[in-house]
């Protein structure tokens, strides 16, 4: 039971290049990119009193940073990219300042306030000629589905954080960034926010980058399960109520996420048991039974769910939880 009751770590990392950790010196703002984002080169505007903080954590299905520093560049170069995760990508929005983000023969500039997007997985640059603070959200390709990642959404884009959803997503990332560490207790209710606003925006930039009824079919579903993953915990959410809340017949919704190789009801089912599977490796979430955490994301019937649970993962939901908050070493 002293387990159950032991405060867990926290979420959130602060590391600062002015700041002695213990009997060490300050750490340089290269070490910090590295220990945060990889292996980076760093290029400093200056070699001696750098100032630079990066805040970092992970919520729920995305990896949020909020990096403030004085201008300075990093580069992914093609010798070190074997090193990085592919599969992930990265948004990011800027507070104050600017940056040039360079990628495959284009480069694009986003301000204050813009948003811009890149392949975090293939050589890169980014300069920042003045100081900046800029909010990055990284998250695996597939929030945005199987068939929806294309060479648009995997070179230097910049665009608009003033209207639509990328207005609520710059204003999202802009309280988060200043309230980070106080957030672990709503930490998997504002990953999934963001991931929703994430998927919402840049199924707009597919629209908008190749146009046509394809595309137009891909905005609408990423609108759609933006829409079902803000609700997971209703359990009244139907592929009925989501066709109707997007003024589309039930056919049609069902020929949508057919291009995804899934139902309407499978990919709802699926994304509950995904959230229901993080939940239950969480040792925030140890004082509460599984069929608590299944009833926090709409699934109802112990033994329902765990032959849904185990029919996925192929362990049932009390084995996972145990493999899953084990200690290790």
């Amino acid at each position: 039971m002293s387990a159950l009751r032991a405060k867990p770590p926290r979420r959130v990392r602060i590391l600062r290049t002015l700041e002695p950790e213990g009997e060490r010196p300050a750490p340089s703002w290269a070490e910090l990119v590295a220990t945060t984002c990889g292996p980076l080169e760093v290029r400093p505007s200056r070699a001696d009193g750098f100032d630079g903080t990066i805040t970092s954590g992970r919520f729920g299905a995305v990896q949020l940073a909020s990096v403030r520093a004085e201008p300075h560049a990093v580069e992914l170069t093609a010798s070190r990219a074997g090193g990085v995760v592919s599969g992930e990508l990265s948004l990011t929005c800027v507070l104050d300042g600017e940056v040039r983000v360079e990628q495959g023969g284009t480069s694009a500039v986003a301000r204050g306030g813009g948003l811009f997007s890149y392949d975090p997985a293939r050589p890169f640059t980014l300069r920042m000629r003045h100081p900046v603070h800029m909010m990055s959200v990284k998250f695996d390709h597939r929030l945005l589905g199987h068939s929806s990642v294309g060479e648009h959404m995997l070179r230097p884009a910049v665009w608009s954080g003033q209207e639509g959803s990328g207005a609520l997503l710059a204003g999202l990332l802009r309280t988060t960034a200043h309230h980070m560490t106080e957030l672990d207790p709503v930490a998997d209710q504002l990953g999934s926010s963001v991931a929703s606003l994430v998927s919402a925006v840049c199924g707009e930039r597919l629209a908008d980058a190749d146009g046509g009824p394809a595309a137009a079919r891909r905005a609408l579903l990423h609108r759609v399960q933006a829409h079902a993953r803000a609700r997971l915990d209703d359990p009244d959410l139907t592929p009925q109520q989501l066709a109707r809340a997007h003024h589309v017949s039930i056919r049609y919704l069902q020929l949508l996420f057919q291009e995804e190789r899934t139902s309407p009801a499978q990919w709802i089912r699926n994304e509950r048991l995904e959230r229901c599977r993080e939940e239950l490796r969480n040792p925030r979430s140890a004082h509460l039974t599984v069929a608590n955490i299944a009833q926090r994301w709409g699934m109802h019937g112990a033994s329902h769910f765990s032959r849904l649970f185990r029919d996925r993962y192929g362990v049932t939901p009390r084995e996972w939880r145990k493999t899953a908050l084990q200690p290790t070493g």
